[in-house]
C-alpha cells in the first residue's frame, strides 16, 4: 500500500509539473503570436507595435483586448501603463462591458493587465484592489 502511495504521488507531482511547463510553454507562444502579429502592421519594437495596434480603432474591439492589451500585461509594459489608464473606466468588474465585447474593450481585461504591470505579479491575488 505504501508503494502505491508513493507512485501515485510521483505521478501526480510529476503531471503537476508537466502541466504547469505546458501553460508557460503556451502562454510564451501566444505572447510572440501576438507580438509578430502586431509588428506586421506597425512598425517599432514589440511594445511599441502591441501599443499601436491597442490604441488603433480600425482593429476589433475583441482583437484589441485579446491580443494586444493581454499581451502588454503579460509583458509587464511599464510603457503601455498610461495609455492602458487612458482606456480604464474604473470597472474591476467588467460589468460596463459584459456582453458587449464586440462593442468596447473589455474593463475586465484591462483592469488585469494594469495590475500584472503596477504589482509585477503574473496573478493578482487581491482581485479587485484599487
Amino acid at each position: 500500500m505504501k508503494k502505491f502511495i508513493i507512485v501515485a504521488g510521483s505521478v501526480l507531482v510529476t503531471v503537476f509539473f508537466i502541466g504547469i511547463a505546458s501553460l508557460y510553454i503556451w502562454i510564451k507562444s501566444d505572447v510572440k503570436a501576438n507580438i509578430e502579429l502586431a509588428q506586421k502592421k506597425y512598425p517599432g519594437n514589440a511594445e511599441d507595435a502591441l501599443i499601436s495596434y491597442m490604441m488603433d480603432e480600425s482593429n476589433s474591439f475583441n482583437d484589441r483586448t485579446h491580443k494586444a492589451i493581454w499581451t502588454l500585461g503579460m509583458l509587464k509594459s511599464q510603457r503601455a501603463l498610461p495609455f492602458l489608464k487612458s482606456l480604464y473606466k474604473d470597472d474591476p468588474e467588467g460589468k460596463t462591458c459584459y456582453g458587449n465585447h464586440s462593442t468596447m474593450l473589455c474593463q475586465y481585461e484591462i483592469y488585469k493587465a494594469i495590475s500584472k504591470i503596477e504589482t509585477g505579479r503574473l496573478f493578482t491575488y487581491e482581485k479587485y484592489k484599487k
